[in-house]
């Protein structure tokens, strides 16, 4: 790490710090980066750094790269050279994983790479069809725009995600702490009030039984049991991960009465917005579907798409191809025609997908409606067999006592 002191451009002082393997090395940094007169160089100490020390507290995130992506276009819009700006957000950036990314995105850019190679070395942040619309807006000359756009996609893809998260949080969280509650009864509470129903010689109702039952299972089969649901656990992940597990589970999904049209308005939206942003960017029609393909996660959707894109480069246009699916919708279908017709694609695109994005929403709001009553159901129907069978007998006892 070298401490830096230099002449900007336009003839003021700044100073920071820059990552590099030698003098040499950070003088060419700079260099690159537009410093041609550096006052001062010197190596600074290392001090205590405690992202650096529990990185694993700080790990960038998707809100951080959108972030990065509208302050680095705001300053290539003041005519300031990317890799300039690049050093400029490694040094305000507040974590150390971020500043890691931007250094190395730094680094490959001063040895001659374009930005948009630069982020394909990092697919866990940036998609690939994100990189190509940048890639397509360096050839333009108009980076701004092209990560704009990107930011923009991002942040609403983001926000999406999000909302599905908060619906689907409290249904987990009621069944897991629920879950938690049995367990704690069935293996502690239920032994000691099982002694006591022995030592009075009660007759157990079958309700009873069944509950001590299970709970003698659980203490002294519970590593048993814990290690068979791991491994099962293991083996429906590696089926799921497999290539017919997967398509297999894709197939399924698609069916289910209330999952599947989720399932498949969510990658309509994708496929919608994802090919908006890339025909905005300037890619051609075969390009964009090209790039949307690496963003359905669904095997039969993207078989869809797949075949839709071969009659596409035989000519036989989008819309045409498009209907003799039944899993695009008709109106999709429809708009996609009128935008052939009159060379308004991405326009037809875009407002489809604010329409199935908010049909998305409702279709979510509807399945948490769904899912919330049903798992306050099943939860108070077993909260409500646990209190039958433990009540029952100590009432008899009771009036056995009486």
């Amino acid at each position: 790490m070298y401490q830096y002191k230099a002449y900007t451009p336009d003839k003021k002082i700044i100073e920071g710090t820059i990552d590099a393997a030698s003098d040499d090395v950070a003088e060419e940094y700079l260099r690159q980066a537009g410093y041609h007169h550096i006052l001062t160089l010197k190596k600074s100490r290392r001090s205590f750094n405690f992202d650096q020390a529990f990185p694993w507290l700080h790990r960038v995130n998707r809100m951080d790269i959108i972030e990065l992506l509208q302050q680095l276009a705001t300053l290539v819009e003041s005519r300031m050279p990317v890799v300039q700006a690049l050093w400029l957000l490694a040094e305000q950036a507040p974590q150390a994983a971020m500043k890691d990314v931007i250094n190395k995105l730094g680094k490959e850019l001063t040895g001659g790479a374009s930005f948009s190679h630069a982020l394909s070395a990092f697919p866990q942040f940036i998609p690939a069809h994100y990189c190509e619309v940048i890639r397509v807006s360096e050839q333009s000359g108009n980076i701004p725009k092209g990560l704009r756009l990107v930011a923009g996609y991002m942040e609403k893809e983001t926000a999406m995600s999000k909302n599905l998260t908060r619906t689907l949080a409290y249904p987990a969280f009621l069944a897991t702490m629920a879950t938690i509650v049995i367990v704690i009864i069935a293996t502690v509470a239920l032994p000691s009030l099982s002694n006591l129903f022995n030592s009075f010689g009660a007759t157990l109702p079958l309700a009873t039984r069944l509950l001590m039952a299970i709970s003698r299972f659980l203490t002294h089969y519970a590593l048993y049991l814990a290690a068979g649901l791991a491994g099962l656990a293991i083996v429906i992940t590696w089926y799921i991960k497999s290539a017919s597990g997967k398509q297999f589970v894709d197939k399924i999904s698609l069916k289910l009465p209330v999952i599947g049209p989720v399932v498949l308005l969510r990658n309509i939206c994708r496929f919608c917005r994802n090919t908006a942003m890339l025909l905005e960017a300037g890619l051609t029609v075969p390009q964009s579907l090209n790039s949307v393909l690496g963003v359905i996660d669904n095997h039969i959707i993207k078989l869809a798409l797949t075949d839709v894109r071969r009659d596409l480069i035989k000519g036989k246009g989008l819309s045409q191809p498009m209907a003799r699916n039944i899993l695009f919708p008709r109106l999709l279908v429809d708009m996609v025609h009128i935008g052939e017709k009159t060379d308004t694609l991405q326009s037809s695109f875009a407002t489809m997908a604010d329409l199935y994005e908010k049909k998305l929403d409702q279709k979510i709001q509807r399945l948490l409606a769904m899912v919330e009553p049903i798992s306050i159901f099943i939860v108070g129907l077993i909260i409500a067999f646990i209190g039958l069978a433990i009540i029952t007998p100590i009432y008899s006892i009771y009036r056995a006592l009486g």
